[in-house]
């Protein structure tokens, strides 16, 4: 049994994070939650899939993999049914969110949340401020 990071593409939903941030980021959030990381998993560029993830859990046994965030979680349907039979067990950390968790239900919530970050409409920050930001978002009661 142990414990995993890995690292993906630079682009993570929203974030352009190169791996060697990804490191950090994760390394960091393993120390501050006392955990021992004894793998790093590269996974391929343009992939979200985690099909080496899943690939070497087979193998390795994986107890906790640590990810940057729920944005690195497969998209696509063939891919999470995949990724939640191949991983089940394991407890998933998500270092930018600050979550763990482990289940289907669990990584369910989580990509179900990534979708709907990425479907939400953005404000172009240069066309407005913060007052007309603040009115908004009184007036929406958020």
């Amino acid at each position: 049994m142990s414990t995993a990071t890995i690292t993906t593409d630079v682009n993570i939903g929203p974030f352009k994070i190169p791996s060697n941030g990804q490191n950090m980021i994760m390394n960091n959030y393993a120390e501050r939650n006392n955990l021992v990381v004894e793998l790093l998993i590269p996974e391929p560029m343009m992939s979200n899939a985690l099909a080496t993830t899943q690939w070497l859990h087979n193998d390795r046994k994986l107890n906790k993999v640590i990810l940057c965030s729920i944005h690195q979680l497969p998209d696509k349907q063939d891919r999470i049914d995949n990724l939640l039979k191949n991983m089940e067990g394991v407890e998933f950390h998500f270092a930018l969110e600050g979550i763990c968790g482990k289940g289907r239900s669990f990584l369910l919530e989580c990509i179900k949340e990534a979708k709907m970050f990425m479907n939400a409409k953005t404000i172009d920050s240069t066309k407005t401020t913060w007052l007309k930001l603040h009115k908004m978002m009184k007036e929406k009661h958020t």
